[in-house]
């Protein structure tokens, strides 16, 4: 009777992922073994398995488009913890809950966009007869899509059919996250596309003199960047990436015009220093962000050298 209870609670308490046979070892052996509590736990395994996934399965959800990947208890990303944790669990375990254990190793390197290696324990999953193998199965095939997208192959001799190819790209994640919208694998394909929107705009930059107007279409592309991705985790760093390109702009009219001499426009060059400037203080002014710190050094840069012009062109 008092085992009826506690699997009621437990199963109730807990995603239906970690499986009866899991609960009844946590009260038949496997979770009645005292465990003394290590010092410095970084990546050190769990007693048994329900106590490796049932935080793991909870953060898994987290969207990672808006947010980094959630840390476990011990400030360890949770991705890499349970993995570890898992391969130390089946050296002690061999065989055991082998299904549990491959497809929470399949979720935590999916999440780390390790489609390839992911997709594979998803398979062996649903080789075996259980629950959780039609699940994995489905995450396979959805998987298989994520990397035909990533693996198509890009053209590479003509820079506008190169734009053209991660349009493409583009366009196949934006199907994908209205297909999986709500779930974690929305999350992913924003992810995906961001890169994609990311490497666009680092391609016109670095192909900026063989385009016409390429220094405009850079802006643009940034521009265009910050906008669509507003909720993403790296806004910021896209925002210091977009001010690095006008200080960039700002230090060659410098170069191509002497500031001490006749051709020098202050105001040409100040348009492109108070851009920077603009951009480093929208990051400068957000609590507790990493680039915070950084964006304050490059306003002090900025202004130290919109002085200096100043100064020479006197």
């Amino acid at each position: 009777m008092l085992l009826r209870v506690i699997l009621r609670f437990y199963s109730a308490r807990f995603s239906p992922l970690i499986g009866l046979p899991l609960l009844l070892a946590l009260f038949l052996g496997d979770g009645c073994s005292s465990r003394t509590p290590l010092p410095e736990a970084r990546y050190l395994p769990a007693g048994d398995l329900l106590d490796i996934v049932k935080d793991f399965q909870r953060l898994a959800k987290e969207d990672t488009y808006r947010f980094s990947i959630p840390k476990d208890v011990t400030g360890v990303n949770i991705m890499k913890a349970t993995l570890v944790r898992l391969e130390d669990y089946e050296k002690k375990n061999p065989g055991k809950f082998a299904d549990i254990v491959q497809f929470n190793k399949a979720l935590a390197l999916e999440r780390l966009r390790e489609y390839d290696e992911a997709a594979a324990y998803y398979r062996k999953v649903a080789e075996i007869e259980g629950r959780l193998g039609a699940v994995a199965g489905k995450n396979a095939e959805i998987l298989d899509t994520f990397m035909r997208i990533r693996d198509k192959p890009l053209p590479s001799e003509d820079p506008f059919k190169y734009i053209e190819g991660l349009d493409e790209k583009v366009a196949a994640w934006n199907q994908l996250i209205e297909k999986y919208q709500g779930t974690p694998y929305e999350y992913l394909a924003r992810v995906e596309e961001e890169r994609i929107d990311r490497a666009k705009v680092a391609f016109v930059e670095a192909n900026r003199y063989r385009l016409k107007e390429g220094n405009q279409l850079t802006i643009l592309g940034y521009s265009q960047l910050v906008t669509k991705h507003q909720q993403s985790k790296n806004i910021h760093r896209f925002l210091i990436d977009f001010g690095d390109f006008y200080i960039l702009l700002a230090k060659e009219y410098a170069s191509q015009y002497d500031p001490e001499g006749l051709t020098f426009d202050p105001k040409a060059f100040d348009q492109f220093a108070k851009s920077a400037l603009k951009l480093y203080t929208e990051v400068a002014r957000v609590d507790g962000i990493v680039e915070k710190i950084e964006a304050q050094g490059k306003i002090e840069a900025v202004r130290g050298l919109m002085e200096k012009m100043t100064r020479l062109n006197r």
